[in-house]
Parts: C-alpha cells; structure tokens; sequence
C-alpha cells in the first residue's frame, strides 16, 4: 500500500514516468491514486477504481469525476471546494485528510479516507483507502450504544418506579415515635431497590416491629420482600397469631409453600427474620428470631445484651425440623431495643478493607452514653465512615426502639 507520508512530488513523478507503475502497486489494495489538475480536472485516475467503484478510467477523467461517485451536486461541489482550498494553498506540499461517501456503479456507499498534497505545479495528489468495512463497523456500534443507552435509560426509570413502589411498601418511620418514646430506621439498599424490609403492624395492644432480610438484593430480593410482606399481614390478620415463634413457623411453611406448588422446580429463596411484639399493658416484648439477635440496652446501663434468635432461615431446609423459641423480655421506660440485618456486620472497609464485625457494632453501642438520638448518629456515620470508598456489599437495616 501507497505511504501516505510519501511526498507529492515523488508520487506525482511516479505517476508521470509510468502509470502502469503506479496501477501494479494499487491493483490488489483497496487503494486509489488519482490527480486534480488547478483547473479541476481529474487528469488521472489509477485502475484500482474499477475494482473499487466499478468504473473505468476513462469514464471518470475530466469534470466527470465530480459527479459520476456523487449522488447531488451539493456533495459534489464540497469536495471540488475542499481540493481547490488546497490547490490555493501556498506551500508546495501541505498534507491534507478528508473523508468522503462515494457511490459506485451499483448504487452502494463507499466510504475513502483521501491523503492529498499539492505539488509545485499546483496539482493535487490523492490517495485515497477504501475504509468502507471501518464505517460500518463505525456504524453498527452507534446503533449499538445508542440502544444501549435506550435500554439504560429504560431499565433505570423501572428501577425508580421499582424503589417508589417497594417504599410505598414500607410503614412510615413515624410509627416508632408515635407508638414509643422514640425510634429510628436506618435503611440504606444495596441497589434502587432492596432485599431488606422492616415490617410493622398494630392489633389490639400489640404492637409488632420486625426486620427482614430476604435472600439476594436488588430486583430478586425486592420481590421476595413484596411476598414476605403479604404473607406476614396474612398471618397476623387471617390466622391471629401474637406469638413471634408461631409467626415464625406460619411464615416458614407458606414461604415454602409459594415457591415449590408447582413441585416442579425447588427454590433456594428464603430470608432471616427477627420478630419483637410489644406489649404495653403487661410491660413486656416477645422475641424470636431466624438468624437474627435482639440486642437490648438497658437505661442507666452501658451493657448490651444479645438475645440470639434460632439459626435456621425461613423458606430453606424444609426437611430439618426447626424449632423456632419466644423470648418474653421486661422492659422499663428508657430501655433500648435493637433489631438489624446482617449487612451492616459485613460491610467491607476500614484501613484494612475487611468486615465490620458483630463485635464491632456492640462495642460502638456499648460506648454510646446518650439516648436513642446519639445511637441513631453513630450508626449512620460509623457506617459511612467504615465503607469509605469501598462499594456496599449488603443491603443495610436498622431498626431502633426506645421505650
């Protein structure tokens, strides 16, 4: 293939002392050499264009050229103007590239990327590569990123829709401080939308609060978590279950239900639980949990108990017999109670980039001397502190309750 560094006069000397040169080095490249006389005219053209636009030579020489490979006379007139601003041009050999659709003799687009210069006689020298199979894969890539961005567009207002729908889900954070002295929810999804959900419902004197967090995150975990919402309402409402243990095997056994009836395909999805009902007539909270605690601050005390839920999902091992417990647990006006998903103990960060640990947040409760409010602050900033620039690993909830 031509150099395009050559200078114009070797290549226009080439031209001169022997065409047929020229045509045995262009006759099996997508090349084309051709020269514009000042005037215009082509005065040649090497026979590599019939190969490349279906015409012969002598059809194209002249003011033919113009317009033979042009489908108007507007594109014809640009590349006359562009060759004549450079037959204008004062030095004797200044490079020039330009690109320019042609259209060969059956009427198809041909795409050539021209490297011209001027000689001292004012002609212009061009070589012109046939770049039709780049254009196209230009092309092709356009219309795949534009789609692509189409497809963004669309799946990311789904996703909000998603989020506006599961938040439309969710009781509203004033039930805390209504039905309690005080409280706080501190709820951050992983994606738009969760595999996390905090649950609460009110019947008679009881108050139930409970903390979910369904397997996976983002969309799957989202809709598992529309499901376990459904399902809890039924339970309490339908069956009138008080007892959290007993919501707990309901829930177990309906879960499984809805995602093997077809006993076609047997699921894997499940989700870990703490249930706590409130109960202010007799001062007393009712706990059980599937693979969560109950941590209880007791006021006027820096301890934090943890009461450990049974370690079995719910919706999983439905061959093993799981024995779900109630925990009755006193409490008094000041006392604090704490219910969390597992996401925050394995947030990855700090100076080492590793898991925040279980150990870690009980030692920032245990050192927090004020109330609920103090406790609701550090966690938030203590949570973002720790991550850092690191991505979140899990979805994150948290669920405080001052009596």
């Amino acid at each position: 293939m031509l150099n395009n560094q050559f200078s114009s006069n070797f290549v226009l000397s080439m031209v001169l002392e022997s065409n047929q040169l020229v045509d045995i080095i262009t006759q099996n490249v997508n090349t084309i050499v051709i020269v514009i006389n000042p005037t215009g005219e082509l005065v040649y053209i090497s026979k590599s264009v019939e190969r490349i636009l279906g015409y012969l030579p002598e059809e194209l020489l002249g003011e033919y050229w113009w317009k033979a490979a042009r489908k108007n006379t507007y594109s014809a007139m640009e590349m006359i103007d562009s060759l004549r601003n450079l037959v204008l041009l004062n030095e004797e050999a200044q490079n020039h590239s330009t690109e320019s659709m042609l259209y060969n003799s059956k009427n198809q687009k041909i795409w050539i990327l021209w490297n011209s210069a001027k000689d001292e006689e004012g002609n212009v020298v061009s070589v012109g590569y046939d770049i039709t199979s780049r254009k196209k894969n230009e092309a092709k890539l356009k219309r795949a990123n534009t789609l692509l961005k189409e497809k963004s567009k669309e799946m990311l207002a789904s996703l909000k829709y998603a989020q506006s729908i599961q938040h439309a889900f969710l009781p509203s954070k004033t039930f805390y401080s209504e039905r309690f002295s005080n409280g706080f929810v501190f709820y951050q999804a992983k994606d738009f939308v969760s595999g996390d959900f905090y649950w609460t419902f009110e019947f008679e004197e009881y108050y139930f609060v409970a903390c979910i967090d369904c397997t996976g995150h983002g969309v799957p975990g989202a809709l598992m978590t529309i499901l376990a919402n459904s399902l809890l309402k039924s339970i309490v409402r339908l069956q009138k279950l008080r007892d959290p243990a007993q919501i707990l095997h309901a829930l177990d056994s309906l879960l499984y239900e809805e995602f093997n009836k077809n006993n076609k395909t047997k699921r894997s999805d499940g989700m870990d639980i703490s249930i706590c009902v409130f109960n202010f007539q007799n001062q007393t909270v009712s706990f059980s949990g599937a693979n969560q605690s109950l941590f209880v601050k007791r006021k006027n005390s820096i301890e934090v108990k943890e009461y450990k839920g049974q370690r079995y999902p719910i919706g999983l091992y439905h061959d093993v017999k799981k024995q779900f417990s109630t925990e009755i647990i006193s409490f008094t006006e000041g006392d604090l109670f704490l219910m969390l998903s597992d996401g925050f103990f394995d947030q990855f960060g700090g100076d080492f980039d590793k898991k925040y640990t279980k150990k870690r947040f009980l030692e920032l409760i245990h050192k927090a001397q004020g109330n609920l409010s103090e406790i609701e602050y550090l966690i938030e900033t203590e949570f973002i502190n720790w991550r850092g620039i690191s991505e979140q690993t899990d979805d994150v909830t948290v669920i405080g309750i001052e009596i």
